[in-house]
């Protein structure tokens, strides 16, 4: 089931999109809930799903050698995991692991795929927003390792 195009709205990914084009997108997004310590995807498995968190926390792990898994970063509400899904070779590189209950928007890449490539507008402007959240998760990153 599709959710509401006001729900798509509270977050940037989708702020220069028109009514129209956050219809198109509202079809292809679902909301899902998951419970603390749900391990949502593993890295280095097939990606096939992109997510938004809408409630809680999740945890990005990386593997690092025979060590083991490595905490690299949590996101919160408004931020997008599994977005390396979303370019070759269509795989996670990380583990997302659900700190608290966590809800999330989820949406098929295959099918968002299918929708940029009748809308290329739509794709430049999710894919500018997506980059600025990746940016800006990087350049919060840096300031807290320098704590």
């Amino acid at each position: 089931m599709s959710v509401e195009v006001t729900l798509l709205q509270k977050y940037p990914l989708f702020s220069d999109l028109d009514e129209t084009q956050l219809c198109s997108m509202a079809e292809l997004f679902q909301s899902e809930s998951f419970g603390s310590g749900y391990t949502i995807f593993e890295e280095g498995k097939p990606g096939a799903t992109i997510f938004i968190v809408t409630d809680g926390e999740v945890e990005m792990l990386f593997a690092i050698g025979e060590e083991g898994e490595a905490k690299v970063d949590r996101i919160g509400i408004g931020g997008i995991i599994g977005c390396s899904a979303l370019v070759r070779p269509y795989s996670y590189n990380a583990t997302a692991r659900c700190l608290t209950q966590v809800k999330v928007l989820t949406t098929d890449v295959s099918r968002l795929r299918r929708l940029f490539e009748q809308e290329p507008s739509m794709a430049v402007m999710f894919y500018e927003h997506l980059i600025q959240s990746l940016l800006d998760r990087i350049v919060n990153l840096r300031l807290e390792s320098g704590k």
